[in-house]
């Protein structure tokens, strides 16, 4: 994936202080999502900590595509971690949308070959 193929913004909620490690590693995770969309990319995260739970939430435009997801773990790490496995897997399934031929087409055209019986024999 290129630097520029996609846009992260990151956003710390609730009083949690802005972390370098924490957004360097969101980018990081988020490059995995990226390489399944083929148009530039935004991506907004939301960190904060709600009681004993750390709170990692991300918005997803790629074109038409959007995608949502929150996770909640013990440390933003593994919140992240467990977010952008969510985000791959709708990214994943979005793709295979697109690209399974074997789809009815969408136009609402048919699959019937037309015959032109017009021909003389």
């Amino acid at each position: 994936m290129e630097s520029s193929k996609i846009e992260t913004r990151v956003t710390f909620k609730n009083g949690l202080k802005s972390s370098d490690h924490v957004k360097e590693y969101a980018e990081k995770r988020v490059s995995k999502v990226a390489k399944h969309l083929h148009q530039l990319t935004v991506c907004d995260f939301f960190f904060s900590v709600e009681k004993t739970s750390h709170v990692a939430e991300a918005h997803i435009v790629s074109g038409e595509f959007e995608a949502k997801g929150e996770a909640r773990a013990e440390n933003m790490y593994a919140a992240i971690d467990e977010l952008t496995d969510k985000l791959v897997q709708q990214t994943r399934k979005y793709k295979e949308k697109l690209t399974d031929h074997s789809r009815k087409p969408h136009h609402g055209g048919t699959n019937e070959v037309l015959v032109d019986e017009t021909s003389e024999e």
